[in-house]
């Protein structure tokens, strides 16, 4: 009897042990455990894959993600993070598929960018295409849709999308079409960080989207109803992209052949080469070389001229990530010189040399496959020096009047130049 109180303690001490240790492993299976962050929006302006600051709610939206991702210490523990985006169920199904994807890669590349800490490697771009999931819901939402129930069943029995696009235009004289694309269909432009999955305890969750309301009363957007990231059909649409990705990337073009139509109008032959150096800069080469003579020597245009002009391409780092090389806005400056013939009739002009130099400003656009249409206007100055002369002995003689120079400050140029892109051959395996 003297020793129970002994192994009473003794046995009370062994229950406290496996009691703490127990609490302890299960305190590790719940650090360790992964939770799923609520979706934040970002919306995108109609045909665009720029992330806007300015643009409906985004500017709040960033700021909450800077307060998430700026402390690169909890971020480290970041598991993972999907970009699922969308597009507007308007124009050919393709192209809002790859609109899609430029969307979502854009927010990607935002994040790099931005926070440099984040594994790049755990950002996962997921476009999901035409989002009609959501649309439906918005429309089954707003009451003050026109023929709200002839809608609804044009989407739930036409699985065809052109077919649906098609009868969605032509209801009541395109009325309904009319008031969605008004009211409801910039809200589904969007790319939504929808899963971020972390360790438990160590971030807040990301905040709830606060989105700009419409008209009428809605509900918070797709916390409800966001597709699966992780699908097989996701995957494959994701390694499809890492394709296209590789495929853009081995498709940089080596250099651009193009010719000043404006020259060409004037029957002045002219060719440039304009080689890339990088996304923000590149060096144009031109050669202009006319060499007429008409009605029996009355009338003569010979002109040999060549230059050069270094640009530098505008926009954000992002913005030129997502561009195609050789389109956007740029400034230059430039170079040139050369030498010219110049007579109408009895007067003429001759000179051995001029030079010409200048800033410049441009705009170019793709047109069409490897094709761009370039604008370019240059200010500066041109000097030469000249000798007048006057044609006799039916324009066969020439009669020196005087020798001069001349100086000009202002417009010294202006293209419309149709570009070609020249791009590397692509084979599997590489570039070759």
């Amino acid at each position: 009897m003297k020793n129970k109180p002994t192994y009473l303690k003794r046995l009370a001490f062994l229950f406290g042990l496996l009691l703490s240790l127990s609490a302890d492993i299960f305190a590790q299976k719940e650090h360790t455990e992964e939770i799923s962050v609520k979706p934040a929006l970002l919306y995108f302006r109609f045909d665009k894959a720029l992330v806007d600051s300015g643009y409906m709610d985004n500017g709040r939206t960033l700021r909450r993600l800077d307060e998430l991702f700026s402390d690169s210490i909890p971020t480290a523990r970041i598991d993972s993070i999907y970009i699922l985006s969308f597009a507007s169920p308007e124009g050919v199904p393709s192209y809002n598929n790859r609109l899609a994807m430029r969307r979502s890669h854009a927010v990607r590349n935002y994040l790099i960018w931005k926070y440099p800490h984040l594994d790049k490697c755990r950002i996962l771009p997921c476009p999901q295409g035409e989002n009609w999931q959501e649309l439906r819901r918005m429309i089954a939402e707003d009451a003050n849709l026109p023929k709200q129930k002839e809608v609804l069943q044009i989407i739930d029995c036409t699985p065809e999308t052109e077919k649906r696009k098609a009868q969605l235009k032509k209801l009541d004289n395109g009325i309904p079409y009319h008031y969605i694309r008004q009211k409801i269909l910039r809200y589904l432009r969007n790319a939504s960080i929808c899963t971020v999955k972390l360790y438990a305890d160590t971030l807040p969750a990301l905040p709830e989207p606060v989105c700009v309301k419409p008209e009428y009363q809605r509900q918070e957007p797709y916390a409800h109803n966001l597709p699966n990231p992780l699908t097989e059909e996701t995957r494959r649409t994701m390694e499809q992209v890492r394709q296209q990705e590789q495929l853009a990337k081995n498709k940089r073009p080596l250099f651009a052949l193009k010719t000043n139509l404006l020259f060409d109008v004037a029957m002045m032959p002219n060719i440039e080469i304009e080689v890339p150096i990088g996304k923000r800069w590149s060096i144009n080469g031109e050669y202009m070389f006319p060499w007429w003579l008409f009605d029996g020597d009355k009338y003569s245009m010979q002109i040999l001229m060549g230059g050069l002009e270094g640009r530098y391409w505008l926009g954000s780092h992002q913005k030129r990530e997502n561009s195609e090389v050789l389109t956007g806005h740029f400034f230059g400056l430039y170079a040139g010189g050369g030498k010219y013939d110049l007579q109408w009739k009895e007067n003429g002009y001759q000179g051995e040399f001029f030079i010409a130099a200048g800033i410049s400003y441009g705009w170019a656009t793709r047109i069409a496959r490897n094709l761009h249409l370039e604008f370019n206007i240059g200010i500066g100055m041109l000097r030469t020096d000249y000798r007048h002369y006057h044609a006799r002995d039916n324009y066969q003689t020439l009669l020196w009047q005087e020798n001069g120079k001349y100086t000009w400050f202002g417009p010294t140029k202006a293209k419309l130049s149709l570009v070609w892109l020249l791009n590397r051959k692509v084979r599997k395996g590489g570039i070759k």
